[in-house]
């Protein structure tokens, strides 16, 4: 029989790597998939709604809200006086069995705090200049906003620009989550009772008898003396 002067050689490479396979472990580390714009942006999750906020509130949100803002006083007389006119002048309006919406800007005294044991209901109740200690306005730091003001206050955003119905409606959602987070959520009310305030808000009103008038609050600020 030939003899392969090979095979005592193999035969110990075999026996080694088999002991190496015994002792050792193998980790196989596979590459993680890349991650989208949205993945990284934190966008991905977010509703069509959450994300046109996001994407929108500073940059353009928020600068139509201050360019169409009107003034406090000339809001507040015109309340008392002809809606319609104010309304056609300075305020949004989808149709006319809407609300009128306004965007609003100026210098108000804050009252008092009403309710502010009922979180889903708390509101300030604001002195505009000329201040006679009455209150003319309210505005909501309640928990809880449901009012379209700011969506439908700048004015430029249509139920035909979104896919449908809910989408559209989820806007106001979104809109107040954002003015909870970075308004409501900040203030210290009773320490704001007393002092003069730089407000900027939207507001909603159909000008029927009693309406309260709501201001949802986008941007406040202490007077400093």
């Amino acid at each position: 029989m030939k003899k392969h002067p090979w095979l005592p050689r193999a035969l110990v490479a075999v026996c080694v790597l088999a002991l190496i396979l015994m002792v050792c472990r193998v980790t196989v580390v596979y590459d993680a998939p890349p991650r989208s714009p949205d993945e990284e942006n934190g966008l991905a999750d977010l509703t069509v709604a959450e994300r046109y906020c996001v994407e929108n509130w500073e940059g353009k949100i928020l600068p139509v809200v201050e360019e169409r803002a009107i003034d406090l006083p000339t809001f507040v007389s015109g309340m008392r006086g002809d809606l319609a006119t104010l309304g056609a002048e300075h305020a949004a309006r989808a149709n006319e069995t809407s609300p009128w919406s306004f965007c609003l800007s100026g210098r108000a005294k804050v009252l008092e705090i009403e309710a502010p044991d009922k979180v889903t209901n708390t509101r300030l109740l604001l002195d505009v200049a000329p201040y006679d200690g009455e209150a003319d306005v309210k505005v909501q730091i309640s928990s809880v906003i449901k009012t379209n003001a700011v969506r439908d206050g700048v004015g430029f955003l249509k139920l035909d620009g979104f896919a449908n119905q809910v989408e559209f409606a989820e806007l106001t959602k979104a809109f107040n989550a954002r003015i909870q987070a970075d308004v409501i959520t900040k203030l210290d009310a009773a320490s704001l009772v007393g002092n003069e305030i730089d407000l900027l808000g939207c507001v909603s009103v159909t000008g029927a008898a009693g309406e309260e008038i709501l201001i949802v609050p986008i941007r406040l600020d202490v007077v400093e003396e």
